[in-house]
């Protein structure tokens, strides 16, 4: 929303102080701030190197480029429509997470609960021994998720090598990482940066350590004055699809269009790859949940056959 509204006003004729003093969705403090240092006659590098952490790092080379070249509203506009993706993306796996998500809590609140139950003497052990079953089901998996999540944004190699083996979540993240690595290969030379310069940030920006690979591959052989597009398929990080479409627009003048193209093409597979995810994952869930709960019905039928016969004989 700040992206759109933010270029909607540039292209009106509003300078960039006057832009950013605008109301946005953006922190208020932080663009009065900006446009102050902007009136003073500050670059928009220094600008964008002074934003607070609501800007995305990955957005900051895109954003310098394109305020160099003049191409900043065209740029913002990529961006808008990048991050509305994005967010749609976060809503459907929330979306199909909350329900199996919600009955797994409700069991594992109740489990302890039926335990505690002894038909002979009613409920035994009190609070302290609700809370000790209670925790001893939801640490573990408040743990691995945790310890999960904390290595996964640390870039942890073995983990991301696991995600990348899980059926459909592995499909997923590859076909993400080269629509993220197409729109900002393209969206930077759109923008006006160097070639060599627009792989370098590429490859940086990706989270596919196989596409940083092949990316400062490619930067070093545009240093050496080659062309890139003969050797992406010697990266083998690129599928053919990828590599032929990459050289048919570098041959024509409209890698940009191409690469862009590229990005929206590798974004509704891997939205396919989601939906099957979506699918799959929350029903294993699901049908944990349904064997948890099988597990208590029949364990608490077990003990109360257990005290019947105890009483007949």
């Amino acid at each position: 929303m700040f992206y759109r509204q933010l270029a909607q006003q540039l292209a009106a004729g509003l300078t960039l102080a006057q832009a950013l003093r605008a109301p946005s969705p953006a922190p208020a403090a932080d663009c009065r701030l900006l446009a102050d240092h902007a009136e003073a006659g500050q670059s928009v590098t220094r600008l964008v190197a002074q934003a607070g952490p609501w800007l995305p790092e990955a957005d900051r080379p895109l954003i310098t480029a394109a305020a160099a070249a003049g191409r900043l509203p065209l740029v913002l506009v990529h961006l808008a429509d990048h991050h509305a993706e994005l967010a749609a993306t976060r809503r459907r796996v929330i979306g199909a997470s909350a329900y199996p998500l919600f009955i797994f809590h409700l069991g594992a609140l109740v489990l302890p609960f039926v335990r505690m139950i002894d038909f002979e003497r009613g409920l035994v052990g009190g609070v302290p021994t609700y809370l000790s079953g209670l925790a001893t089901i939801l640490l573990p998996v408040y743990g691995i998720a945790l310890l999960g999540w904390f290595l996964l944004r640390r870039g942890n190699p073995i983990v991301n090598a696991l995600l990348d083996l899980l059926p459909a979540i592995g499909g997923y993240r590859r076909q993400r990482a080269l629509s993220d690595f197409a729109f900002t290969l393209g969206t930077l030379l759109e923008a006006g940066a160097p070639i060599g310069e627009a792989w370098s940030q590429a490859g940086a920006s990706s989270r596919s350590p196989r596409l940083r690979r092949a990316a400062r591959r490619v930067r070093d052989s545009v240093d050496l004055r080659q062309s890139p597009g003969p050797l992406l398929a010697a990266t083998g990080a690129f599928p053919v699809e990828f590599v032929h479409r990459y050289q048919t627009g570098e041959t024509t003048g409209s890698l940009e269009q191409a690469l862009l193209a590229l990005a929206a093409d590798h974004q509704e597979r891997a939205k396919g790859r989601l939906a099957a995810a979506t699918a799959l994952y929350p029903g294993l869930l699901f049908a944990g949940v349904i064997l948890m709960v099988g597990y208590i019905v029949i364990g608490f039928a077990l003990r109360y056959m257990e005290t019947i016969n105890s009483l007949l004989q």
